[in-house]
Parts: C-alpha cells; sequence; structure tokens
C-alpha cells in the first residue's frame, strides 16, 4: 500500500501548529445541496470553504448530511477532500493518517453549520435567507 499522499495541482503548504490561526482566515466559498429523491430521506451536499492568498488559494471541501432537528453532520469526518499538504514542525508532509485528524480538527473548528443551514432554509422559502441561498449556489 502506498502511503504518498496525491494532492491537486496547486497544492499549498501550512504547518500543522498552524490550523488554530488558519481556521480564522478560511471563508466559506460555496455549498452544493442534493435533493433527496424520496420524502423518508434528508438532504445531504458538500461545503468547501477557501484561503486565498496573492497567487492561488487552498481550498477544503466534504459531504454533509441534514439530521432530524434541523441540524448538519459531517458525513465522515476522515474524509476532507483538499490541496493542502500539512507539515510537521521539521518542515515534513505528515502521515496520511495523522493529516486525516488534522483536518478533521479545521472542520471542527470551523462555523460551517451556518452556511449550510441557510442553504437549507434558502430552499424551503425563508425569506431571510433566500437571496443568500441563490448567491451560495452559483
Amino acid at each position: 500500500m502506498s502511503t504518498l499522499i496525491q494532492l491537486p495541482e496547486g497544492s499549498i503548504c501550512w504547518s500543522a501548529a498552524s490550523l488554530p490561526a488558519v481556521a480564522l482566515d478560511v471563508q466559506h466559498a460555496r455549498t452544493r445541496v442534493q435533493r433527496a429523491r424520496t420524502a423518508g430521506r434528508r438532504c445531504s451536499g458538500s461545503t468547501r470553504w477557501e484561503r486565498c492568498f496573492a497567487d492561488g488559494s487552498a481550498w477544503l471541501e466534504w459531504d454533509w448530511l441534514e439530521l432530524d432537528g434541523g441540524a448538519v453532520v459531517q458525513a465522515d469526518p476522515l474524509n476532507v477532500r483538499c490541496n493542502v499538504l500539512l507539515l510537521d514542525d521539521r518542515q515534513r508532509p505528515l502521515l496520511s493518517s495523522r493529516r486525516r485528524v488534522m483536518l478533521a480538527t479545521l472542520v471542527y473548528l470551523l462555523p460551517w453549520q451556518g452556511p449550510v443551514l441557510d442553504m437549507l432554509h434558502g430552499l424551503r422559502g425563508s425569506p431571510r435567507t433566500a437571496g443568500l441561498a441563490m448567491r451560495l449556489a452559483a
């Protein structure tokens, strides 16, 4: 089994120790909703967050699920897609397992549920968020 991490072109390197500070600068980019096919199933989708730089951007994306009571949760907390390579204190890439845990921690620090719930409420016709939902879907 290969332990190499396959990252998209234009990947960004971040120090793993800097993740709490990085969380302050990562912004919501978009949320996509996949409507349930049957009445008994809840909505699901994905959300993407980015941190822009002069020469590119770092992005993180993950899938979410709607629960009863109006809550949303990550579909799989250890499955965060991104173009970020995390480095240890010696500037070496983290092992894949450690990287997954660190990215899950970063997602935990982000206020991502708010934009997702705004999107869901907008799709259901809430006047407060209808305009926001259209902008986020674009």
